[in-house]
């Protein structure tokens, strides 16, 4: 059985529609009381990687600093019935040139940088290594039941 470090888990083909779509994925990280927390997310999926941007101020950065582990559940924008959840591993890397946040808000936006940073913001790119991915269907809203 590989480490938790070497393993990579691939999300199937069947989701990566939701990866490319404008969704708002959820997040869970583990908090220092032992008590989960989830936020909502964009991201970016370059088709192997997941990545979302933070703030370093914020709580969820202080929780992956403190232990890596994170869940993602990326719901369809227009079904949401169709979705997938990643389990793994977050790597930190700062992002001093804002290169990645400003994908981002291309990405969400429409615009080519990010406007809502206070004035010396400090922003993280939060990478997942997805260990495992749970992908249910269960058809389509309004559509027929099996």
């Amino acid at each position: 059985m590989p480490k938790s470090s070497e393993r990579h888990a691939v999300i199937p083909e069947s989701h990566c529609d939701i990866l490319e779509s404008r969704c708002y994925p959820m997040i869970s990280t583990l908090r220092p009381d032992g008590m989960l927390s989830s936020n909502p997310v964009s991201i970016v999926w370059d088709g192997d990687k997941i990545r979302f941007s933070t703030l370093k101020d914020r709580m969820k950065y202080r929780n992956l600093l403190a232990d890596p582990r994170i869940a993602l559940c990326a719901v369809h924008p227009d079904n949401p019935l169709h979705y997938l959840e990643v389990r793994g591993r977050a790597v930190l890397e700062d992002d001093i040139d804002r290169r990645f946040v400003n994908q981002i808000a291309r990405k969400y936006m429409d615009v080519d940088e990010y406007p809502f940073d206070p004035p010396g913001a400090a922003r993280v790119t939060v990478t997942i290594t997805a260990e495992q991915i749970s992908t249910p269907y269960m058809g389509k809203v309004g559509g027929p039941r099996d």
